[in-house]
């Protein structure tokens, strides 16, 4: 009988992946239900490879990362050809059934001499915790039934036909469906079973063997079992063979003690309708088992069941329902796929779940990449955090994991699927080496060559002795001792790296001389008595870096700031200054601007991406330089950081990480920066670690703190609890609350650590801390009310214009801008930018028009009088009864003009007099606003 004849439960998929009910079949052939089939076939390009390298003699890899549908996607493939005679395909199945280890470590234990895995991805599905991470579909082991499994009832299951990818009698890759049988004759009466080694559910009938992980059934009392023991021809079930035993014990139903599995035999227990087939058997009756599989899988080196079915003839043929949650969700993504002669196999990965790097796939969308890189058949393998590609690098024995796990690590996975190489040791043919330091060479300068790996023409690995390793150049370059050399004469050419007939060659180069200098950094700081190492680049007459001596550098500095060892350490001063530094290097000088601090130590001036990448939660980061029309703040460059939350539930995070955590300097008592901020409502945060490994949240801004537009000085305080040397990990931005989820992007500049609470920095380059307004500039920035100028300058002493006042004004009493009426000003159309913020001010008579209302005069400078109108109307300020200037009478705002008098926002100019005509600076205006706010 069948063994597709399936049972009712509440079995969960590993991933809590529940699996829809099933029905039980027992006597009945399972019915195939046709595929879903797309006619067309794939619009998919196969995209550009990035990287590709040859890792056995039948294997190869294949590394594409591009973008499809807007969305970027990492592809990872591993080519087997099977017509290699070393070449094969193998499975690896856990011993013992519910034992999960990752796909890396399955590899690296199965290789051996004559059986190198030179690549891996993980297998198939496999259960929950709460179905002891049993493996839920059928293995096959050189003929031998290892777990029977199930095949699920619905259409939008994984897998719910019997479908299984293996190696066929002649050698060739097989994807194909497959009629497992599997019964019991008693009587001469075959009865079928439904399945081996599994959690029992209802009206089952499960054979237990020694192969279960738990030495009982763990059964509960509503079944029936019959305990097997002394079965002839072993308890392995050989397709197409008979194994026999005898009922030495019946558990009866309601017997609450589960049966004890013989090592010499099997037990079959029954729930429900499955207790009519053995109810009647007694003890001492004899019980034939048998298994067996279609006589095209007859002879398979192995199959494993999985899907659901992606591709079939060689174009996208779905086995699930391709609007069900399982075929849309976009994920990372594991496939097995066969080219029509079957001896092509191809290992396919796609991460996701990481944004900026790869999304993932749907069903669809990976069904069409498998047919676009040439697949005949293809079956999905378990994906999610489950997605594995581990590939042997040239010259390892073992395997390492190429692909980015979703999880941040490689998860333990039931079963998994190698390339394997078996070629005998051959000659070495192949030399792996590299220069220490790349470059170009100066005359004289000394350096090394390291031997990376030695291959034989099989590439397997060769094991050799690194002084084996003979160097020499062609064109007399170098002098040689050892793995080291001496440049020795100028000239291009190559250096040779050769061992027992292997050779590598390395591209080479001598100059005679140095063209420029140029110091590591164009400046430096450091704090007061503290020490840095500095560094210089020499370069030739091409722009080439070139490689020196360090030795060779003859260092100055004058002894106000401090001093400087000829290896380039240098030690400030004991207090706070300026100064240069000098290096002179094959006759060419450079000096080096330093600063002694005494608050605070830079930590990154944000000029390159080098140490920084960008990830995200529940949303899309990506991070880039800023373009010419955003200025950094300071120097030259800053990160931008830009996001997008839209249509994202739960908190939405998007990171910029260190890739290798940056030094503090100390235990800082805060950190500061200067950000571009975008308004966006977002949550500015960053993450350190202590000298103890503890790591801890701090927060720039409070949540739904960055509501500033331009740039703004943060500071995060560091916790009591964080000492010793403490470093920058990521900073990020957050929004937990779904209603305000928006995308935008924020740059960051000029990081640092701050060592004294006291030390402060000016708000914008052309304030200072005591600047008169720096304290009002300072809140309304804050508030997201008024921004500077994209190159870190205010301009306190600029006029304001009547927009910008509507700007401000509209900000300021947060009126609503969506479907604001028309004003109808004949110079501000609807189109013009901030046309909102002067319509609804406006609107709210706050500023009206000139010439009888009909233009708003944008660009019109504000007058003091002016000031005081919007200001009285916008914030509905109490009049007065008092004339509190002399110059005031006649002027349209006195009454407005008094109002701000009486509420102790202005004094007036001096003199008694407020200046009612005078233009309102931008400085001024921020006092007398900030003010306002103040009282209202």
């Amino acid at each position: 009988m069948n063994i597709h004849q399936l049972t009712k439960g509440n079995e969960s998929l590993h991933k809590r992946k529940q699996l829809s009910k099933l029905s039980t079949l027992l006597l009945v052939i399972f019915l195939l239900i046709p595929n879903l089939a797309f006619a067309e076939t794939s619009n998919t390009t196969a995209a550009p490879i990035t990287e590709s390298t040859k890792i056995s003699q039948g294997v190869h890899y294949e590394y594409t990362n591009t973008t499809i549908n807007n969305d970027a996607q990492a592809f990872r493939q591993l080519i087997v050809d099977l017509n290699d005679p070393f070449t094969t395909v193998d499975v690896s199945y856990p011993t013992p059934l519910n034992k999960l280890t990752t796909t890396t470590s399955q590899a690296n234990a199965y290789t051996a001499l004559g059986q190198q895995v030179a690549g891996a991805v993980n297998g198939s599905f496999f259960w929950g915790s709460d179905q002891g991470y049993l493996p839920m579909y059928l293995i096959a082991y050189r003929d031998r039934l290892m777990n029977a499994g199930i095949i699920a009832s619905g259409r939008d299951q994984y897998v719910n036909q019997p479908i299984a990818f293996g190696i066929d009698s002649t050698g060739k890759g097989k994807i194909d469906s497959y009629n497992l049988s599997l019964s019991f004759n008693h009587n001469g009466q075959d009865y079928p079973i439904t399945s081996t080694d599994k959690h029992r559910s209802n009206d089952n009938l499960i054979l237990y063997t020694p192969l279960y992980p738990k030495p009982t059934t763990e059964t509960n009392a509503l079944g029936i079992e019959l305990v097997l023991e002394g079965v002839t021809g072993g308890t392995a079930l050989n397709f197409g063979e008979t194994v026999t035993g005898k009922v030495m014990k019946i558990r009866e139903r309601n017997n609450p003690t589960a049966s004890t599995i013989p090592k010499d035999g099997f037990v079959l227990s029954a729930h429900g309708e499955a207790m009519q087939l053995i109810k009647d058997i007694g003890i001492g009756e004899t019980i034939s088992i048998t298994a067996n599989i279609d006589e095209k899988w007859k002879g398979a080196s192995f199959m494993l069941t999985s899907g659901p079915e992606l591709v079939k003839e060689g174009k996208v043929n779905l086995g699930i329902d391709p609007n069900s949650d399982r075929a849309t969700e976009r994920a990372p993504r594991t496939a097995i796929a066969i080219d029509k002669t079957g001896t092509k196999v191809f290992m396919v990965t796609v991460d996701g779940r990481q944004s900026g790097y790869s999304r993932g796939q749907n069903m669809k969308e990976f069904a069409e990449y498998l047919v676009s890189i040439g697949a005949y058949q293809a079956l999905n393998l378990d994906g999610g955090g489950s997605t594995t590609m581990a590939v042997r690098k040239p010259g390892d024995f073992n395997v390492s994991l190429f692909n980015k796990p979703s999880d941040g690590r490689e998860r333990s996975v039931s079963t998994a699927l190698f390339a394997v190489s078996k070629a005998p040791a051959g000659t070495p043919t192949t030399v792996g080496a590299h220069l220490s330091k790349p470059g170009v060479y100066l005359k004289g300068t000394k350096g090394s060559v390291l031997v990376d790996y030695v291959m034989d023409n099989f590439y397997n690995p060769v094991t050799f002795n690194k002084a084996d390793v003979k160097l020499s150049s062609p064109q007399g370059l170098i002098t040689v001792n050892g793995l080291e050399f001496t440049a020795q004469k100028a000239g291009a050419g190559a250096i040779t790296a050769q061992y027992s007939g292997a050779t590598a060659s390395i591209p080479f180069e001598v100059v005679e001389s140095i063209h420029t200098v140029q110091p590591s950094s164009p400046s430096f700081e450091v704090r007061k008595n503290g020490s840095t190492t500095l560094t210089v680049k020499a370069f030739d007459a091409k722009n080439r870096e070139v490689i020196f001596d360090p030795a060779l550098v003859k260092w100055s500095a004058p002894a106000s700031i401090g001093t400087i060892t000829a290896a380039g350490v240098f030690t400030a001063a004991s207090k706070e200054g300026t100064g240069v530094v000098t290096a002179t290097l094959g006759g060419k000088t450079v000096s080096i601007p330093v600063t002694i601090t005494g608050d605070y130590s830079s930590v990154d001036k944000m000029e390159s991406l080098d140490n920084w990448t960008a990830t995200a939660t529940n949303g899309k980061a990506t991070l880039s330089m800023n373009s010419d029309k955003e200025p950094a703040f300071e120097g030259n460059g800053s990160l931008k950081l830009t996001y997008d939350f839209t249509g994202t539930s739960g908190t939405s995070a998007a990171y910029l990480d260190a890739t290798n955590p940056v030094s503090l300097a100390g235990t800082p008592v805060k950190i500061s920066a200067r950000v571009y901020g975008d308004a966006g409502n977002t949550w500015l945060r960053g993450r350190i670690q202590d000298g103890q490994g503890k790591e801890y949240v701090v927060d720039f801004t409070p949540e739904n703190g960055l509501k500033w537009l331009g740039w703004n000085y943060v500071t995060a305080a560091i916790p009591a609890g964080a000492t010793g040397n403490l470093s920058l990990k990521q900073i990020y931005i957050a929004q937990p609350t779904d209603s305000l989820k928006t995308k935008g992007s924020i740059r960051i500049d000029d990081l640092k650590s701050v060592f004294a609470n006291s030390y402060k920095e000016a708000l914008f380059k052309d304030t200072g801390l005591t600047f008169r307004a720096e304290g009002e500039i300072t809140a309304l920035v804050n508030d997201g009310v008024i921004a500077g100028f994209a190159d870190g300058r205010f301009g306190p002493y600029e006029e304001l214009t009547r927009q910008q006042a509507a700007i401000l004004l509209a900000r300021a009493l947060k009126l609503p801008l969506d479907n604001v009426t028309d004003p109808g000003f004949e110079d501000m159309a609807p189109t013009m930018t901030f046309y909102k913020e002067v319509a609804a001010v406006a609107n709210y008579g706050i500023i009206q028009g000139k010439e009888k209302g009909k233009k708003f005069d944008p660009n019109g400078k504000l007058t003091r009088a002016e000031m005081a109108a919007i200001l009285q109307r916008g914030f509905k300020l109490p009049l007065s009864d008092k004339n509190h200037f002399t110059d005031s009478n006649g002027s349209f705002a006195k009454d407005a003009i008094n109002s701000l008098a009486y509420n102790n926002i202005t004094q007036g100019i001096g003199g008694g007099k407020y200046g009612p005509a005078q233009n309102i600076s931008r400085a001024d205006f921020s006092v007398f606003l900030h003010r306002t706010m103040a009282i209202k």
